[in-house]
């Protein structure tokens, strides 16, 4: 077929605009697989960081080492990726098994970005004025707090200071290793910076979070309190913390006071609510 000269501008046109758009398509690609590559190196440390400093293995930072060394995997090694494809394409079954895997990847990552937004709205809610601080505990070595329950703590520590009215129950149990409850442990901490122990209530008995503010929300009852409460508690937990606040039957409104988390363990724990928001909504 021949072309005119202007048929022939034309062609050549319409092939350097698809060249064009096919080495811009390249280009985004690279870039991509780039940053996926940096972030789940990152992320991967990030991971595996607890393990090295506190010895912190449990099944959360496992699953996201194992999540960041598969996608660096995939990002990485292309042809070994196309291999493994071209092995699931062979027969019609393995072909549907590999299209339903791909699909609930993409659906898990989907609800990871959906549910961490829910988190972040929640732990963002302001409590009312001089609201009853409910204290979650946490895990006490010997008499001191650890890393989560000191920045619990300091929360409501700066809570209280900032709402001159507000009493606060402090919440937890006797560890296995600890000398102390987890409530005596905020109690010391609160009374020796300042807060004046008329303030702090102390709940000792429980053992869980639905615990933790069932028997703290009875003695706010007993105290004549203000039935609006603040819980303080790390923001990755406050999503959970407010879904099992409202099964109570709080008659005030619920508020965020959230800690700041240590962020070694941010990604630990923040992927640990993936799973058990959905476990406490379902199950519980």
């Amino acid at each position: 077929m021949k072309f005119t000269n202007e048929e022939n501008i034309k062609h050549k046109d319409i092939i350097a605009g698809e060249t064009t758009v096919s080495t811009d398509k390249v280009l985004i690609y690279k870039i991509f697989r780039y940053v996926m590559l940096a972030l789940s190196a990152i992320f991967f440390i990030w991971f595996l960081l607890p393990v090295l400093v506190y010895g912190i293995l449990i099944p959360y930072n496992l699953f996201g080492m194992v999540a960041c060394l598969l996608i660096f995997l995939f990002c990485s090694a292309k042809g070994l990726v196309q291999l493994v494809k071209q092995a699931f394409f062979k027969n019609k079954i393995t072909k549907i098994i590999w299209k339903i895997g791909k699909g609930l990847i993409f659906a898990f990552a989907a609800y990871a970005l959906i549910i961490s937004i829910v988190m972040g709205i929640f732990a963002s809610i302001p409590p009312a004025e001089n609201a009853s601080a409910i204290i979650l505990g946490a895990e006490v070595r010997g008499t001191q707090p650890s890393l989560i329950l000191s920045s619990r703590i300091n929360a409501g520590e700066k809570y209280l200071k900032s709402n001159k009215d507000a009493i606060c129950v402090a919440t937890g149990s006797l560890g296995k290793d600890d000398q102390i409850t987890e409530a005596q442990c905020i109690y010391n901490v609160l009374n020796e910076n300042g807060i004046d122990g008329n303030r702090i209530f102390l709940e000792e008995n429980a053992t869980n979070t639905k615990e933790n503010i069932e028997y703290s929300y009875k003695i706010i009852k007993e105290q004549n309190a203000s039935k609006n409460i603040a819980i303080v508690t790390d923001g990755f937990h406050q999503a959970r913390a407010r879904l099992i606040a409202q099964r109570q039957g709080i008659e005030g409104s619920i508020g965020a006071v959230s800690s700041d988390t240590p962020l070694i363990l941010l990604p630990t724990y923040w992927i640990r609510e993936w799973f058990g928001l959905p476990y406490e909504f379902i199950f519980r």
